[in-house]
């Protein structure tokens, strides 16, 4: 006899609920516009940032390869740039890594058919180094021109985006999937009794 926590089967259940096309496009219909909105639009956006910076790109999504480029962007910002900056991460910045990490594992379980543990993993880490990411901007942004862990921006943004970009092909992967899949199922045509 083998026992399973309480509520385990019920957890899973519910879970299964939750990997239907319906899901993903509700989470996909809240991940688009503050995608945008971070990149767009507002003053504290990506291009906001820009504009008032002289050109030079947030770090996030322009990094540098050394801790001097880091203090060299940093400086470019001017007070109004690095104000917006903080209020870009304080806002939808800290939306952005669970609403893309849940979205991505839903798109990759749906290829699977179901929830599985190792769905998680590439979303997760993504998620946890983008947050790294962005506190170690908050503390150079807060502190500048003090010194800061300017040195780890760049190896924080390159794991950040590898896996970000490692959680988005896991998700088209499912998607395709899925598609392909249903693609077979509609093809193949209704199943005969007694075949």
């Amino acid at each position: 006899m083998t026992l399973s926590p309480p509520g385990g089967m019920s957890r899973a259940r519910d879970a299964a609920r939750l990997v239907r096309p319906r899901t993903f496009l509700i989470l996909l219909a809240l991940l688009a516009p503050v995608l945008l909105l971070a990149n767009v639009g507002l003053p504290f956006s990506a291009a906001g940032i820009k504009e008032v910076s002289g050109g030079v790109g947030i770090l996030d999504l322009e990094p540098r390869e050394s801790a001097e480029g880091v203090y060299r962007a940093l400086a470019a910002y001017g007070e109004e740039g690095r104000e917006r900056y903080l209020v870009l991460l304080a806002t939808l910045d800290l939306l952005i890594p669970p609403l893309l990490a849940l979205t991505c594992a839903l798109a990759a379980a749906l290829g699977v058919g179901r929830v599985r543990w190792w769905i998680w993993v590439v979303p997760v880490a993504a998620l946890v180094a983008d947050y790294a990411e962005n506190a170690v901007l908050v503390i150079l942004l807060t502190r500048h021109p003090a010194p800061g862990p300017a040195a780890w921006l760049p190896a924080l943004t390159t794991v950040k985006t590898t896996t970000a970009v490692a959680e988005v092909v896991l998700a088209v992967a499912g998607l395709v999937y899925t598609a392909v899949r249903g693609f077979r199922r509609r093809s193949a045509g209704p199943s005969r009794p007694g075949r």
